[in-house]
């Protein structure tokens, strides 16, 4: 069950999650590069792993991490393999209702970048973030625009390349399961938080709660389990002996599991 857990909770982190929100948009270079490999440049997560499933009318929080390309013809294979200057998010066709793309300056929009303008360095990393909350269901294919420039001054190219393949699963939210299980989590304050930080929960009836955190790799590096009552219950958590960095923390009560992410800061 624990090896079943910690392979589910690593895909949560890498490819995100619609229980998740208010998350900064960074790129792990360590986990980008191990998941790519041995490909020069790629997207994590890819389009077989593909984008994780949203809820209808529940707010959806996740993003694709960069590692861009360096030649024009890894963009675009009609161009000739000239060092590429820049690359740019142009647009992402066929988001649904409530999820528009609009522009890269606000993380107020649906979609941004982890820069002002969602330009990039060729060969460098970049990160999209995608957030909304859709109020249709359905399985809506998208179209990932970028647009490169090669190096050259007044003589440099430019080209567009279309990143096919990724689709956005949205289903009817599962009530039924929510109320019986009535397990709301809350994210953990402070954040981000150097010693203690403390997470607030509350479920429906008195259970035992497992309670996990996990690193970038996967690795559970903290487990307990509690005896809660109904209604609110608290956690405080002491990270002092872990390295700083972004973990997952999970609630796990009836088989019924909820994550958010804590950044630890030293």
């Amino acid at each position: 069950m624990k090896k079943q857990l910690q392979l589910l909770l690593l895909s949560f982190f890498m490819f995100g999650s619609t229980l998740v929100s208010s998350q900064t948009c960074t790129v792990n270079t360590t986990a980008l590069d191990a998941y790519i490999s041995p490909d020069s440049w790629g997207i994590m997560p890819d389009t077989t792993d593909n984008l994780p499933p949203a809820k209808m009318n529940v707010q959806y929080d996740t993003f694709l991490s960069f590692k861009l390309p360096l030649y024009a013809n890894e963009l675009d294979p009609t161009l000739p393999a000239i060092q590429l200057s820049t690359l740019e998010l142009k647009n992402i066709v066929g988001l649904p209702s409530g999820m528009v793309f609009t522009s890269a300056a606000s993380t107020t929009d649906s979609i941004y970048c982890d820069n002002a303008n969602c330009i990039w360095n060729a060969n460098t990393y970049g990160c999209l973030r995608i957030i909304g909350t859709p109020s249709v269901i359905g399985v809506f294919p998208l179209v990932i625009t970028l647009e490169g420039v090669t190096i050259g001054g007044p003589l440099a190219q430019t080209g567009l390349g279309d990143i096919n393949g990724y689709r956005l699963n949205i289903t009817p939210v599962g009530i039924n399961v929510i109320k019986e299980s009535g397990l709301i989590l809350n994210q953990n304050r402070p954040n981000p938080f150097g010693n203690y930080t403390e997470i607030n929960y509350s479920i429906a009836k008195q259970s035992l709660v497992q309670f996990y955190v996990m690193n970038l790799l996967g690795e559970i590096v903290y487990e307990n389990t509690y005896k809660a009552n109904q209604g609110e219950n608290k956690i405080r958590f002491d990270g002092t002996s872990l390295n700083k960095g972004i973990y997952l923390y999970i609630v796990e009560v009836d088989g019924f599991i909820m994550t958010k992410r804590m950044v630890i800061e030293k």
